[in-house]
């Protein structure tokens, strides 16, 4: 039988680069109906983590806009199929697709994540120059 210490030990280390992560993407595909999402949850991922690198908080940023990525391929793909049935960009028969392909998701790979790391600049600017609090617990 496990006790509540034992539980305790298990959850994982709330000041880490890898939750602080996850809450940014967590934050970037709540909000993904806004434009520039990825930069809000990149911020986010930043101040949770570390407020006084820029390349720390490019990196968490940077993270958090790969995990988004994930969820949010899985909405994305759909839509880009959807989008091809209907007749819109290049018809999947034609020799261009493949690049039309690739195109398409170095788009949204630097969208996702090269906004997510901006995101993350932005945190640590945010953190260290105003008063400003951009943790989304604040917030609720």
């Amino acid at each position: 039988m496990a006790t509540d210490s034992s539980i305790l030990d298990r959850l994982p280390d709330r000041s880490g680069v890898t939750f602080s992560a996850v809450y940014g993407a967590v934050v970037t595909v709540l909000l993904s109906f806004l434009p520039f999402s990825s930069v809000l949850g990149g911020a986010v991922a930043a101040t949770r983590y570390d407020r006084t690198g820029y390349p720390r908080g490019a990196g968490v940023g940077l993270l958090s806009g790969l995990f988004a990525a994930l969820p949010l391929a899985a909405l994305f793909v759909p839509a880009l199929a959807i989008a091809g049935a209907l007749g819109f960009g290049v018809d999947p028969a034609s020799p261009a697709y493949d690049v039309f392909l690739t195109i398409v998701v170095v788009f949204f790979l630097a969208y996702t994540v090269g906004l997510g790391a901006l995101g993350g600049l932005v945190g640590v600017w945010v953190g260290a120059n105003t008063e400003w609090s951009v943790d989304p617990v604040t917030w609720v």
